[in-house]
Formats: structure tokens, C-alpha cells, sequence
């Protein structure tokens, strides 16, 4: 459902954080607290306990407020890119923003050349055979919406643990980690199934790779991580209210998933409490995380220098 009254958004988080005292995270039902309370609470309530999480907000407290005198990053970047990189890459998928703040920090940054909308199991394929050849070389892994999937498929495979070897960290920017449910609507809705498909053949993308981010196609997995213990992974995902959606797609995409519960215009937050590793919460940004009135080349600045200080003790 959607919220027919704007309530500030101070107030909102105040009352979410009123709520919330005597409630335990993993006890949110947040599709039922929507239908109870506004979509909009439903967001706020899960974003402050996310913070309030003794997981996560260790993490999210030192991302807060980085250490001043981070060493330089001794490790190249890797961006795995999103889907259509190539032909919309104002979207951010293309990793514009971790390349301009790395090279601004003074780190190695290269692109990984996958396809734009190819098959999960193809461009898996490519990735792998990616790091193969550059496996003496620390790494670390910044995968957007699409390639989140792609990394997921790497994880695996019998030989996950050889190929991620010499990566020491992966930061996953609104990744499909867990699918979207907006496939789901899309085969409900014959009409918008069939023009994807036109648009997808017309493009010359892969129709199937639309199956492989479905929702139903990634369940949760706990043991994601068991064959790599040494990965470091952070998790970074938008909150959006609907009044914060960037653009008339997100605006589409939280709408459709709205009986669901809280989405950033294509995740459900629910599968947030679900992901393997630790999850940093971006309040008012949408799948694209470009939220309106905020910078984020700071938040990716201070990640960039937290994983110098965590890679430092690792190598």
C-alpha cells in the first residue's frame, strides 16, 4: 500500500525508533506492518533497526565516520557492472562514481567488459575467466544491481574459493543478490511481458537472463559464504519513501511491488535481512542510490578507506 499522508521524515524515523524499543529485528513482519502502517513506516522501521543491529552497525558506524588517516588502498578496484551499463550509463551500473572517487583517492580501477543484459550463467563465465588471469593481484569487487547476480553464480561453483582468492572484499551497490520480484508482475501482466520481450530482441539482449534474476530463481543461502570466510562484504542498498524515487522507472517499480511491503523500486527490503555479510542502509535513495540532495561520493570515499584499513590487515 501506499501512504495517502506525507508525515516528515523526522518525525518518522523518531516514531519507527519509539516502535521499535521493544522489538527485535528478525521478528519484522514488514509486509503486514505496511498494510498496518503506511509503506512509509514499514521502510523507516527496518532502516532504523538496521542501525540499531548489532551486526550491522559496527559497520555502519565506521562508515560513518571514517578514520582520518586511512593508508592508501593496496588492492585494485574491480567494478562488475549492472545491466545496460553500456546504454545507460547515467544509471550509475557503468560504476561512474567509485571510478571518479578512486581515482581521486589515488587506487587502480578497471571495469570488468561484461555484457550489458547477457545471461547470468554467460557473463558468470566471463567474470571468472576475468580473475583467472589477474589472480596474483588483490582485489576488490564493487558489483551494481545485475552483476550482484553474477557474483552470486561465481560463489557457487566448485572453484569459488580459488577464484576469490585473491579478492579481499566485495561491496555490493543495490544488487540482485536475492532477484527482483518485478519479473514476478511482469509475467502476470501479459501485455508488459510480451513488450519486453520485443525491446529485449530488438536490442539483442538475452530474454533468459530475466528468469535467472526472478525473485523465485534466488532464494536466500545462508552458506553463501562458507567456501570464501575470508570475503569482507558490505551490502549497500537505498531506503526510499515514495516521495524520494528518482525516476518515472522506480517510481513504476515501487508502486507494482507496493502489496509487497518497502522496495527501493526493484529490491523488496524484506530479502535485506536475508543477505549474507553486512549491510549499510542509504535513507531517501532508490535503486540507483542517487538520492536527491546528497552526495554519495563521501559514503563511497569513506568505504574506500575503511577497506584500506581492513585490507592493510589482511595482506
Amino acid at each position: 500500500m501506499t501512504n495517502d499522508t506525507a508525515v516528515p521524515e523526522s518525525d518518522l524515523l523518531r516514531q519507527a525508533d519509539d516502535w521499535l524499543a521493544h522489538r527485535q529485528i528478525d521478528a519484522l513482519d514488514l509486509r503486514r506492518l505496511s498494510q498496518q502502517r503506511g509503506l512509509d513506516f514499514a521502510t523507516a522501521a527496518l532502516y532504523v533497526a538496521l542501525r540499531q543491529s548489532p551486526r550491522h552497525s559496527p559497520l555502519i558506524a565506521r562508515l560513518d565516520e571514517p578514520a582520518p588517516h586511512a593508508p592508501p588502498l593496496d588492492a585494485e578496484i574491480v567494478i562488475v557492472p549492472g545491466a545496460f551499463y553500456k546504454e545507460k550509463p547515467e544509471s550509475g551500473a557503468d560504476g561512474r562514481i567509485i571510478k571518479e572517487v578512486a581515482r581521486t583517492l589515488g587506487c587502480a580501477v578497471v571495469t570488468v567488459p561484461l555484457s550489458s543484459f547477457g545471461a547470468v550463467a554467460g557473463n558468470a563465465g566471463l567474470l571468472a575467466d576475468w580473475l583467472k588471469l589477474r589472480s596474483k593481484q588483490p582485489m576488490v569487487l564493487v558489483s551494481h544491481s545485475k552483476g550482484t547476480t553474477e557474483i552470486r553464480h561465481l560463489l557457487a561453483r566448485p572453484d569459488a574459493p580459488e577464484l576469490f582468492r585473491h579478492v579481499h572484499a566485495w561491496v555490493d551497490l543495490s544488487g540482485l543478490f536475492l532477484g527482483t520480484p518485478i519479473i514476478g508482475w511482469l509475467r502476470r501482466n501479459r501485455v508488459n511481458w510480451w513488450l519486453v520481450r520485443l525491446l529485449f530482441w530488438w536490442h539483442g539482449f538475452a530474454f533468459s537472463a530475466l528468469d535467472e534474476i526472478d525473485r523465485d530463481a534466488c532464494p536466500a543461502w545462508p552458506g553463501a559464504l562458507d567456501a570464501v570466510p575470508h570475503l569482507d562484504v558490505i551490502h549497500v542498498v537505498g531506503f526510499p519513501l515514495e516521495r524520494h524515487l528518482s525516476t518515472p522507472l522506480a517510481r513504476r517499480g515501487y508502486r507494482r511491488m507496493s502489496p509487497l511491503g518497502p522496495s527501493d523500486g526493484t529490491i523488496l527490503l524484506e530479502d535485506v535481512l536475508a543477505l549474507p555479510g553486512r549491510v549499510y542502509p542509504v535513507w531517501g535513495a532508490d535503486h540507483y542510490l542517487q538520492p536527491t540532495g546528497r552526495d554519495m561520493s563521501q559514503l563511497v570515499a569513506n568505504i574506500v578507506r575503511y577497506l584500506a584499513m581492513t585490507v592493510k590487515e589482511l595482506v
